[in-house]
């Protein structure tokens, strides 16, 4: 399966992107790579776990949604002040969106998808198709 992904001249420098998302579907960000939204990826038995560092966004700053099999995290806020003044040395506390993309196999159930955030970090457990959970075969001896 190949995966669209934008062009992003960083890539060049750093391959081991192109490898990552190429093997985990993930669609490369499209914003600055100081701001982008990190995030952990972790599988059991029933449940993809997904982690995403948002640090001080509220809840009502996220969004999430499934659509066309890819799931979105978008996370927006403005600036506390917006308006340029004088005084300011350094700003670099970013204001605005930063959006990541996944890409959902088909062994994700997209109805069944929970959020949790906590301290800056925005848990997401998305529930595997009952096809796609493992089936232990017991032994039986005659």
């Amino acid at each position: 399966m190949s995966t669209l992904v934008r062009w992003n001249p960083a890539f060049r420098v750093r391959p081991w992107q192109r490898v990552a998302a190429r093997h985990f579907g993930a669609l490369a960000p499209h914003w600055d790579s100081r701001v982008a939204m990190p995030l952990d990826i972790e599988e059991n038995e029933d449940n993809f776990i997904v982690k995403a560092s948002v640090p001080g966004f509220t809840p009502e700053d996220l969004r999430i949604e499934v659509e066309d099999g890819v799931l979105t995290i978008r996370a927006e806020h403005a600036s506390e002040d917006e308006q340029e003044r004088e005084g300011w040395h350094l700003r670099e506390r970013y204001s605005g969106a930063v959006e990541r993309r996944l890409r959902l196999g088909k062994d994700v159930n997209s109805e069944a998808i929970d959020a949790e955030l906590e301290h800056g970090v925005l848990t997401l457990t998305l529930t595997k198709v009952e096809q796609a959970k493992p089936k232990l075969i017991k032994v039986k001896v005659k």
